[in-house]
């Protein structure tokens, strides 16, 4: 049994205190025309045509009573009600104490996540008795310290969940024979992931469009096959999550969660049936596009054809939602964007994104697009990829959290977390952040910046995991 503490309940009572005013206007950047090369290669850059025209800061909006149940509330409302309640009476004692607060005392329930599997935690447990994701509460709208809990850099990193929702690992399975275990080339083994605490991870089923089109569905059947039979040769350490309940039960058991989020919709072709093909097969998150248009949307890296989400595209959405499937929107247009969030009944993820304040490129987030990623309750995954998120083919963990800082600027940090995008990067990875086993310079760095260990961990993983909760079935 693993040492770290609370996944289901500190998950939902960090998510507490203010929720930010989400802007619902919508900025459409000019399309964007160029490809761009997963593997091998220098990437030529989509260039944006209009600069992003900078959003005034939303106003916070007060917080009603958490005493007062209201009407029709979901479980996992409940949960969350009660425990700030629980939360408030603890306050209240210890400023009543003569002497203060206890510094020495065990830190609050707040600064953990549970690792126990909960017996509700396979129902879906939606923001609203529609099925319509609300926007989850936030703490703060910037990284405001507040007391700390004392716990040091190596505790607080070793009790978050740590979640990477993006790794491109399986590209080494099939094309260079690579090996889960122990891989000394690659950015991600179990080895590293150890080191670097991480909890949860999301391979990538890519289909390279340029490559293998005219047999994606098998390729991506192949893909997946090498995921399972890596993870399977490892019972001990890893082992492949469907749901929400798996994930903790799997945590929970000391193990790394593995699951598989596919990158591009070119092994759907052009049937709505292959949706519940995949999802039986495993993969419970769906970009979309990647660096090509597809028959779904069009690619954030070439010129519109669709001007969005293709018919097809929008039936794909609809029925991932019933499923239960997250749906991806990195690498698509920001129109394609833009339709998804009018369509997701569901709260939606950026796996592996950026910034666009940060980094003006089209593959990352302009802050209108954050805010209404939160509106819908989703959570982004800010990347390490250098072109990316800085000018040129070098960058370093710095960088990496300042994309962090503008996310959370805009939304909180209950909607930012982490996708690496690690073994998919075709430059030199960021100094500090060269391979899975240095996550922990991302802990360190965020205290560094005054970040309370609540938002640190949500970072982390938190963020994610309460998606997961409210999507993953």
């Amino acid at each position: 049994m693993s040492s770290k503490a609370v996944i289901l309940f500190g998950t939902a009572i960090m998510l507490m205190g203010g929720a930010a005013l989400i802007r619902t206007s919508f900025e459409s950047p000019a399309p964007v025309q160029t490809l761009s090369i997963k593997v091998g290669g220098s990437q030529p850059e989509p260039q944006v045509v209009s600069a992003e025209s900078e959003m005034q800061r939303s106003t916070r909006s007060s917080q009603s009573s958490a005493d007062e149940p209201p009407p029709n509330e979901s479980d996992w409302h409940r949960r969350l009600r009660l425990a700030r309640a629980q939360l408030k009476a603890d306050a209240s004692k210890a400023s009543a104490s003569p002497s203060g607060p206890n510094s020495s005392a065990t830190p609050t329930p707040m600064m953990f996540l549970d690792r126990k599997p909960s017996p509700s935690a396979s129902s879906s447990a939606s923001g609203s008795v529609s099925g319509t994701p609300s926007a989850s509460p936030t703490d703060s709208n910037s990284p405001t310290p507040r007391p700390s809990s004392g716990l040091d850099l190596k505790t607080l990193h070793a009790q978050a969940v740590v979640v990477d929702t993006h790794v491109e690992t399986p590209l080494l399975f099939t094309e260079n024979r690579a090996k889960l275990g122990n891989n000394p080339r690659g950015q991600v083994d179990l080895i590293k992931l150890k080191q670097g605490g991480v909890d949860v991870v999301f391979f990538s089923v890519f289909v390279n469009p340029w490559r293998y089109r005219k047999i994606a569905k098998s390729h991506a059947d192949f893909i997946i096959k090498s995921i399972k039979e890596q993870v399977a040769a490892h019972p001990k350490e890893i082992a492949l999550a469907y749901s929400h309940a798996d994930i903790q039960r799997i945590v929970a058991q000391g193990k790394i969660a593995a699951l598989m989020g596919m990158e591009g919709g070119e092994p759907l072709g052009s049937d709505l049936k292959n949706v519940d093909y995949f999802y039986k097969q495993g993969v419970r998150y769906l970009s979309p596009t990647w660096s090509a248009n597809t028959l779904l949307a069009d690619s954030a890296s070439q010129k519109a054809y669709w001007k969005g989400l293709s018919k097809f595209g929008k039936d794909v959405v609809k029925r991932m939602n019933e499923l239960g499937m997250l749906v991806d929107v990195s690498h698509i247009s920001d129109a394609a964007f833009a339709d998804v969030l009018k369509i997701s009944t569901q709260p939606v993820i950026a796996s592996h994104s950026g910034v666009r304040s940060v980094r003006l490129h089209a593959r990352n987030l302009t802050n209108d697009m954050l805010k209404q990623l939160a509106k819908n309750g989703g959570t982004v995954g800010i990347y390490f990829y250098p072109p990316y998120i800085d000018v040129g083919r070098s960058s370093n963990l710095a960088k990496v959290v300042d994309h962090i800082d503008a996310a959370v600027k805009q939304v909180g940090a209950a909607h930012v977390g982490l996708g690496s995008d690690f073994d998919g990067l075709d430059s030199a990875p960021p100094v500090g952040l060269e391979n899975a086993s240095k996550f922990p310079g991302i802990t360190a760095e965020l205290r560094k910046r005054k970040y309370s260990d609540e938002d640190i961990q949500l970072i982390l993983g938190g963020s994610f995991m309460r998606v997961f909760e409210q999507v993953l079935r």
